[in-house]
């Protein structure tokens, strides 16, 4: 039966129900922090739908402002008792041709008796201005909402979505009408044609999330944008999509409620979520905006941090599943193979083991048994250490003899091979001091040659001082010179300086002598000035000269210390040159005599082998009693 190790089975006893609660814990902490990114992603997605709502419904609005803003300047016109329908006509024409492009079209209407001929204008001013030029406003336009509702309700109105061929051309299209007001009263309707097309590029450009698609309907659930399928545009959403239904997408935006689902969008043919968030266009209707945004982007953090925390358990789990056999090897495993060794030594005869302090020391059931089993090892010694000793007296007092004769015969062995290598030493030195004695008498013959080199080197030397002390009192000579020159030329300057006073005093006469006066000025100032540059060059020289000389001085002084020792040093080499050769004499008498000693001992050394045979014999008589029971090891 093939063995299955105890550090193995403990190991799996213990990671089982460890490994199984980590992956319990890390099953719940995964579905909570998914369930919190989830919520969080929703919340993003939610903030960025009603800031892109807000801003559709800025758009959206912009052109009745516009509106809005005319209308009070035709109050204002009315007001004014301006009643000339040609001013109106030529104020619109104005105002619309400022009006962005997709206003494809501007109508106006008066009440009866309001303003101009309204016999001409089916006793109404109408007037309905497009792209391609004027036009009376329609007849059966007068039971259409974008008029009806103004005048009924007083307040801004704006007309779901319909297609209209305005300027020949079919569009999808929505109307602003708003009321014309005099003290309160309605008096007249003036609105916009708007061509849906101008809120696709803003639509193009929401883009929360990588992947996102957008689509937008009105307060009827009619598509008006949809980026995955185009030919859902103008289409009811229910009808597009029936799987909206169940979650009451279009009732939820005519209340004005946010919807949220994910189901798997076969346009995007992928998992994803579905966010509608409901825009007042004006009071009370609601139009619908939608972003779709995959899961696999929407939840992308969420599931980077679940696939954090699956590594994570994975990493933990491989680290216990190292550890824990480390621990169960060190604690357990170890401690039990050491006493299995220990038993083992035992059977095969070894009880000189000692249980480690670590082990005897532990208070638990591994010192119990750790101390019960050297206690045990610990009588078994004193037994077989009883017999032992009891061996070991017969063959301690045969053994006296063996290293008696051992050792005399080690001793004449060493003898004769110390006597033998001194020889030889004595050969080696004598040698050594033949060429000691040769090399000090070369020593001394370089040591006399390099006396008489320094004396030469002193004798230039001390030449080199007399030479730096003569330069030096030549440049005190020149000192004293540029002294005398320096004082003449102040004298001249003195001299000059009166003459040019004389001249001075004796007017025109004097003109020309004071000019060489000045001059001969001039000349001994400048004379002065170099003068006393040339001094202070001088001066610098001289004392660098005399510093040389110092330096030159001492290295003369430096020169006859070299030479009194070189004197001593050759008396020393003469000596010693004397001692060498007295010494290589008394080697080689002393090398005769030890190679007389060492064939005397070489005899000897034969005599003390023969001694040491007989013992030997005797000793492995003794040596048999102790292998009797040499099968146990004791302690030391």
């Amino acid at each position: 039966m093939k063995k299955i190790g105890l550090q193995f089975q403990i190991t799996v006893i213990i990671l089982i129900p460890i490994i199984i609660m980590i992956i319990i814990s890390s099953t719940l902490s995964t579905f909570y922090i998914y369930k919190i990114g989830k919520n969080l992603s929703y919340k993003i997605l939610e903030e960025t739908s009603k800031g892109e709502a807000n801003y559709l419904k800025m758009n959206f609005t912009q052109e009745l402002n516009y509106l809005i803003g005319f209308k009070i300047n035709l109050e204002t016109m009315y007001e004014n008792n301006i009643k000339d329908i040609n001013i109106y006509k030529e104020s619109i024409d104005n105002f619309f041709q400022g009006l962005p492009q997709n206003v494809r079209g501007i109508f106006i209407v008066f009440e009866t008796n309001t303003v101009g001929n309204n016999i001409d204008y089916n006793s109404k001013f109408n007037y309905y201005l497009s792209r391609s030029g004027e036009k009376i406003f329609p007849l059966n336009e007068f039971q259409n909402d974008k008029y009806t509702k103004p005048i009924t309700t007083g307040e801004n109105y704006i007309t779901e979505i319909y297609e209209s061929n305005i300027d020949n051309e079919k569009s999808i299209i929505f109307s602003w009408s708003i009321p014309i007001k005099s003290s309160n009263n309605v008096i007249g309707v003036i609105g916009i044609d708007i061509d849906i097309k101008f809120i696709y590029p803003i639509l193009d450009t929401i883009k929360p999330f990588e992947g996102t698609e957008a689509a937008f309907f009105d307060n009827n659930g009619i598509a008006l944008y949809n980026t995955v399928d185009s030919s859902k545009i103008f289409k009811n959403i229910y009808d597009a999509y029936p799987n909206y239904k169940k979650y009451n997408v279009l009732e939820n935006i005519q209340n004005n409620q946010i919807s949220i689902f994910q189901i798997y969008g076969l346009g995007m043919k992928q998992y994803s979520t579905y966010f509608f968030t409901p825009i007042e266009i004006t009071k009370g209707k609601y139009w619908g905006l939608e972003i779709v945004v995959p899961n696999k982007v929407i939840f992308k953090n969420a599931y980077t941090v679940v696939k954090i925390i699956s590594v994570i358990s994975i990493i933990l789990i491989i680290i216990i599943s190292v550890i824990f056999p480390l621990i169960i090897r060190n604690k357990i495993t170890v401690i039990i193979g050491y006493i299995s060794n220990d038993i083992n030594k035992v059977a095969n005869g070894d009880i000189s083991a000692k249980i480690s302090d670590k082990f005897l020391t532990m208070n638990n059931e591994w010192g119990e048994i750790a101390r019960g089993f050297q206690l045990a090892l610990d009588n078994l010694n004193e037994v077989v250490s009883n017999v032992k000793n009891s061996a070991d007296k017969v063959t301690a007092e045969a053994n006296k003899v063996l290293i008696g004769n051992n050792d005399l015969s080690q001793r004449t062995d060493s003898q004769a091979s110390s006597l033998e290598e001194t020889a030889a030493s004595m050969n080696e030195m004598a040698s050594a001091i033949k060429e000691s004695a040769e090399g000090v008498s070369q020593s001394t013959s370089m040591v006399s040659e390099a006396k008489e080199s320094l004396i030469k080197a002193g004798i230039i030397v001390e030449d080199s001082v007399n030479k730096m002390n003569d330069v030096y009192e030549s440049s005190t000579k020149i000192m004293d010179i540029t002294k005398l020159i320096e004082n003449i030329a102040f004298q001249t300057n003195i001299l000059a300086l009166n003459a040019s006073v004389e001249a001075a005093r004796a007017g025109d006469q004097g003109r020309g002598f004071a000019v060489v006066a000045s001059e001969v000025r001039n000349l001994a100032q400048n004379t002065q000035e170099s003068v006393k540059n040339i001094t202070a060059l001088i001066t610098d020289s001289t004392d660098k000269i005399h510093l040389a000389a110092k330096s030159v001085q001492e290295s003369k002084e430096i020169f006859d210390d070299i030479s009194a020792k070189m004197d001593s040093a050759s008396n020393i080499m003469e000596r010693i040159n004397i001692a060498a050769q007295e010494q290589q004499k008394g080697i080689e008498q002393v090398n005769t005599a030890i190679n007389n000693m060492d064939s005397s001992v070489q005899k000897n050394a034969f005599l003390v082998e023969e001694a040491a045979a007989a013992s030997q014999s005797l000793l492995n008589e003794s040596n048999e009693l102790m292998n009797t029971i040499e099968y146990f090891k004791l302690k030391s």
